[in-house]
């Protein structure tokens, strides 16, 4: 079970702890997030002015109701497959550079609406690359995006650029485009390599020479793997040597393969909305991610697709709390997990871990000694 700090520790034992002290050390704790695509994070109101703005014919004569219907998955959905196929939906409104730019800068806003500090930003600009309009850029937009997000709401931020399976969605190609952009912008807003797409369409091994250049070339890596019971990605992803693992939910039934991520450090991106929307889990409740920190392992909590999942962080940590019991005190470790697990030099993780340390102890000073705050409406 991960330690806190003692003095953070004594301050969470000093609060009477109730639900409404709960809910607003979740949304004002300072948090990362490390796992949230850009394609998957448009409100329906986003998709309805963009379709508007381009004047596209499919969208932009629907209501905002109606867009909700087609772009929001709300209940779970018998496979993975069916989930991503919301997403061939945005995908023309992405195709250039003032609405890329657009969605980057919206993504930070919303992080900072709830006092998330550091995102890692992941897409595929194959995905978004069009006839006179390069991935490279799609990846400029979306710098600019972000680096306005940072200057307007104080958001620090880096990509993650996503190789994109099957074949028949991305070709070999262009994935291997992606990852030479990625190279290439190393150290200047891009900071590691994924891989996303149906699992169970095409396996990460095909795209293993890819993950082993990107390491040659001094790249974090991360994949989808686990996802989707059955397959091989989980094996593949350990060979590959990730820095980190997403979502892994089919770890809970390969105990030999979790011992060695728990062996390596590995941590591990937890989206509870989205394993829930997906099938891959049945319930909340039943999501491994309990057991996993109680053996030790490092979450790194995400929303995965907040646009099209309508969830926000702090919902998914109040989700942790409420339907899998984790205490104020491992509410705060996994804040502090989630900076662990960033793709940061070791100094600049560490200032960070400090002075996340030093804003938590405020906040907790203030909770102990306040009477119990209103509880807002749950979102």
């Amino acid at each position: 079970m991960p330690v806190l700090p003692a003095e953070l520790g004594a301050r969470i034992e000093r609060v009477d702890w109730t639900p409404a002290r709960i809910e607003t050390l979740v949304r004002r704790m300072p948090k990362v997030e490390s796992h949230v695509h850009l394609d998957g994070s448009l409100s329906p109101a986003t998709v309805l002015r963009l379709a508007r703005e381009q004047r596209y014919a499919p969208l932009e004569s629907l209501t905002l109701d109606e867009i909700r219907h087609r772009t929001v998955v709300e209940q779970p959905r018998p496979s993975l497959a069916e989930v991503l196929a919301v997403f061939g939906t945005v995908y023309p409104l992405l195709r250039s550079a003032e609405a890329l730019e657009t969605v980057a800068f919206e993504l930070a806003a919303s992080a900072a609406s709830q006092d998330t500090r550091y995102v890692e930003v992941r897409f595929a600009p194959a995905l978004q690359a069009a006839p006179g309009f390069s991935q490279e850029a799609a990846l400029d937009a979306v710098l600019e995006g972000l680096a306005r997000g940072r200057r307007e709401h104080g958001v620090e931020s880096a990509v993650i650029l996503c190789l994109i399976r099957p074949d028949a969605l991305v070709s070999m190609a262009a994935n291997r485009a992606t990852l030479e952009l990625a190279l290439d912008r190393r150290g200047r807003g891009v900071v590691a390599i994924d891989l996303a797409g149906d699992e169970a369409a095409a396996p990460l091994a095909a795209y293993a020479e890819l993950f082993r250049r990107a390491r040659r070339g001094g790249l974090a890596l991360t994949a989808h793997a686990g996802e989707a019971p059955g397959g091989g990605d989980l094996e593949t992803a350990l060979e590959l040597g990730v820095d980190r693992l997403g979502h892994g939910t089919d770890l809970a039934r390969r105990p030999e393969l979790l011992a060695e991520v728990l062996r390596r450090r590995i941590p591990i991106e937890v989206n509870l909305t989205s394993n829930l929307r997906t099938g891959a889990v049945a319930a909340v409740r039943e999501h491994p991610v309990r057991d996993w920190f109680r053996a030790g392992a490092r979450i790194a909590l995400g929303t995965d697709d907040p646009g099209v999942f309508g969830n926000d962080l702090a919902g998914e940590y109040l989700l942790l709390h409420r339907e899998l019991g984790f205490t104020p005190a491992e509410l705060v470790a996994v804040a502090l997990q989630g900076v662990d697990a960033l793709f940061l030099p070791r100094g600049a993780r560490r200032r960070m871990r400090r002075e996340f340390e030093r804003e938590l102890g405020r906040l907790l000073d203030e909770l102990g000694g306040e009477a119990a705050p209103a509880l807002s409406p749950t979102r």
